[in-house]
């Protein structure tokens, strides 16, 4: 049987680059940049997105909030939806049992694989649910053939 000779300190440098490597990606989850300041967001909705052949259709989760207190955002392909949910109601003269809704600014960005229509897009907030339907922009027609000529550009 072979041996071979492990270095436990190699494998713990892999780990921990592993370890980076996902801290980053949640942190870019939560990033939220504005005009010229920057701050973190304290909590992310839940989401589901899907394509149609013409559109983007993108479900945000908001329970607890209006339209008022969401923004929506399109930026060449990346659409962000960003807000803040504000606790209600404080108790003052008791004690929580427990405490497990999230509160505070809120961001999620969508990266769109085309070209949104930015004439396109519809927002609708019901009971909770925030559906955008983003129209897709015009796909290039594909490679196009440069003919080589000998006249001078």
């Amino acid at each position: 049987m072979a041996k071979y000779n492990v270095n436990p300190w190699l494998e713990i440098q892999g780990m921990k680059e592993k370890m980076d490597s996902l801290m980053d990606e949640v942190l870019d989850r939560f990033e939220v940049r504005e005009k010229k300041s920057e701050r973190l967001a304290t909590w992310c909705p839940v989401a589901d997105s899907y394509e149609t052949q013409d559109s983007y259709v993108i479900q945000v989760e908001l329970a607890g909030l209006d339209k008022d207190q969401v923004s929506i955002e399109l930026n060449r392909n990346e659409l962000w939806v960003y807000g803040e949910r504000r606790m209600v109601k404080e108790v003052s003269s008791s004690r929580y049992q427990f405490l497990e809704r999230s509160y505070g600014p809120f961001a999620r960005k969508f990266t769109l694989g085309h070209k949104a229509d930015e004439s396109g897009i519809r927002a609708r907030f019901q009971e909770g649910l925030l559906t955008i339907v983003v129209r897709k922009g015009r796909e290039a027609a594909g490679p196009q053939k440069i003919e080589v000529s000998e006249d001078p550009c």
